[in-house]
């Protein structure tokens, strides 16, 4: 039977003497990282966790929360992250579904952690602090430290872990970009599967240096952790994700490999190209991209100063444990002038990402099925997945006898619209719920995103609906010019390094664009695009602000 744990004996074996985990000054070896896991475990086991137990945690990014992770899926315990980044009714919220016993909790959460001690939660019976406060502070808050349970070292080491109901290891709420979050349960199984696809298709090994750039509460840190744990490579921590701090940590440490999202390869670009010399990027081999498409512009811009580094962006979802597939938007070791999609779902010409149909997102992963549900006689519908990659349910759900022979048998609807194309590659149109009603058609945003994501002068590009007596909804586009372009609002211009309402309407025009998905409002947007805690963008939030800024403009005319 599956268990994250297996990935120990690997540790200890083949890592014994070698730093597998690097936070700020700390260092550990495999064999240390392992004795800490454990007696950690045998400290939980002493103080009555038992299988089926949740345990909640709120922390930053640390060595410690590696540990803890592990140490809680050991005794068969359940691991339930919370983002530290919550509001305290998201976290109070998120305490009510998933009902922890014990809550581990650093200096991150201080906001909201305070209010808990006001509380009566009936559940909780054990409060744990990362770190190492003053007996006063254990005292008044009635807190554990990890010194307490870790008090007894564990000899001779044997691996006798054990499992919680289902298989069940995991509690990874979703990043909440259209409502609450919901807590995902995630098995054994699942996380490794998972892994061992990214092992597969992205190349990860033990000579890997991987900087943690994303938050454990989210699932794509998470199984990318897991990844590296299983093929003993080194994890490098800094709490949060700091562009400089992520910079100055690749240099350092010849880091071989991280995760990104849109916003983060952003932010790194930025850091980067105001130095006067960097080679940091040279030993950087691996880079694989979430929660977004990259723009030409960040593709041409990591080709620069990561060139070493072969690209890869995939499309998933936390139901799904992470990934769905893999698109490799550029591989140092295959340069190739050829302008076609090659069966294998790479993507040799960069211009092919984002095409009138939709953002390619490449081709399943081998242990996952897709299909699309269409409604019509067209090929483009609902996309559905099923595997042993997918959530056992939503923890919250009625608890149902389902085995796992029967889970795999179920489809599980993505929630997003695309098309299948002959080599196997998935289009992503946009999202079912998501959609703009302008004139009696559906417009997906994704769709006008990727269109004029095409254009040169386009950094990035957010497109909302506006609520309108006439259409129902108006199709507007905030843009944020790339380096060097202008935005020209009411130019009728079509000189070089300008864009204007007029010269985007007729680039979608020439790209193919359907008139009525072509946008009526353009806003220059002056600022960062508001993201989840994974750089998803909240187009909720952005909608919100266009819509007020043009209440406001027409208030004063």
């Amino acid at each position: 039977m599956a268990h994250i744990c297996q990935c120990l004996s690997r540790l200890l074996t083949s890592r014994r003497d070698s730093p597998v985990t690097i936070s700020g000054n700390h260092r550990k070896t495999g064999q240390q990282f392992v004795e800490e896991v454990l007696s950690l475990a045998h400290g939980l086991l002493q103080l009555g966790i038992s299988p089926g137990d949740v345990v909640a945690i709120s922390a930053y990014n640390s060595d410690s929360y590696l540990e803890w992770l592990l140490a809680i899926a050991f005794v068969g315990g359940i691991v339930a992250p919370l983002n530290y980044r919550w509001s305290f009714e998201e976290a109070r919220f998120a305490m009510g579904v998933v009902k922890p016993v014990m809550l581990v909790i650093d200096e991150s959460c201080y906001s909201w952690y305070f209010k808990f001690q006001q509380i009566d939660f009936q559940f909780l019976k054990w409060r744990v602090f990362l770190g190492s406060p003053s007996s006063d502070f254990a005292n008044k808050w009635n807190v554990l430290t990890p010194g307490i349970l870790k008090k007894h070292i564990v000899k001779p080491i044997e691996f006798n872990y054990s499992w919680a109901s289902e298989g069940v290891v995991i509690i990874c709420f979703t990043s909440g970009t259209t409502g609450k979050p919901k807590g995902v349960t995630i098995s054994h199984e699942a996380l490794i599967i998972q892994s061992l696809a990214k092992i597969a298709i992205v190349g990860y090994s033990e000579d890997d240096v991987y900087l943690h750039t994303a938050p454990l509460c989210h699932i794509g840190g998470l199984s990318s952790a897991m990844a590296m744990l299983m093929v003993g490579g080194c994890h490098v921590f800094m709490p949060k994700f700091d562009a400089e701090l992520a910079v100055g940590a690749i240099e350092q440490h010849a880091v071989t490999s991280f995760i990104t999202v849109p916003a983060i390869m952003a932010s790194l670009i930025s850091i980067v190209r105001k130095k006067e010399t960097w080679k940091g990027g040279e030993p950087v081999q691996k880079i694989l991209n979430g929660g977004g498409s990259l723009s030409l512009e960040l593709i041409k811009d990591s080709n620069i100063f990561f060139h070493k580094a072969k690209l890869i962006s995939a499309y998933g979802m936390t139901e799904a444990c992470s990934s769905l597939t893999f698109l490799t938007l550029y591989d140092p070791m295959q340069k190739t002038t050829s302008n076609t999609f090659q069966s294998n779902g790479e993507v040799e010409s960069k211009h092919l990402i984002h095409q009138p149909q939709g953002v390619c997102v490449g081709k399943a992963a081998p242990h996952v099925e897709l299909k699309i549900c269409t409604d019509s006689s067209g090929d483009t519908g609902r996309i559905l997945t099923r595997g042993p990659h997918l959530m056992v349910r939503y923890w919250d759900q009625t608890l149902t006898n389902s085995s796992t022979n029967r889970r795999n048998e179920v489809w599980l609807d993505t929630g997003d619209i695309g098309s299948m194309d002959c080599h196997g590659n998935l289009w992503l149109l946009g999202r079912t719920n998501g959609r703009i009603k302008s004139g009696g058609e559906n417009i997906y945003p994704e769709e006008v995103e990727a269109t004029l994501l095409g254009h040169p002068g386009i950094a990035s590009v957010v497109i909302v609906g506006i609520p309108d007596a006439r259409f129902t909804e108006l199709v507007t586009a905030c843009i944020q010019p790339s380096e060097n372009w202008q935005w020209l609002e009411h130019s009728t211009s079509n000189e070089e390094y300008h864009l204007s309402k007029k010269n985007l309407q007729q680039y979608c025009l020439e790209n193919s664009l359907s008139r009525f998905k072509i946008p009526k409002i353009f806003i220059e947007w002056k600022k960062p695009f508001p993201v989840t805690t994974t750089g998803k963008i909240r187009r909720d939030q952005v909608r919100k602000e266009v819509v007020s800024e043009l209440q406001s403009l027409h208030s004063n005319l």
